[in-house]
């Protein structure tokens, strides 16, 4: 899979997200419905974003806070 060993940093809006949870998506963070094509075996995290805000959601696969960077990566 394509992980990457540091979060994706955005500005994130308001609203129901859908982050790549697979590492395949060509529109990280968000999925682009890769897991499905590529049967990855993985699922998109739902995610309500609240209030217009910068977000680090992982991208290596690892963290215990999904989507959420929690510095997993760091310890690879």
């Amino acid at each position: 899979m394509a992980y990457e060993n540091s979060p994706h940093y955005i500005e994130e809006t308001p609203g129901i997200k859908h982050y790549c949870t697979c590492g395949e998506s060509e529109n990280k963070p968000y999925c682009d419905g890769s897991h499905d094509r590529k049967n990855t075996g993985k699922l998109p995290k739902e995610f309500v974003v609240e209030q217009a805000k910068r977000m680090a959601i992982c991208d290596c696969g690892h963290t215990g806070n999904s989507p959420l960077c929690d510095g997993s990566h760091s310890k690879l």
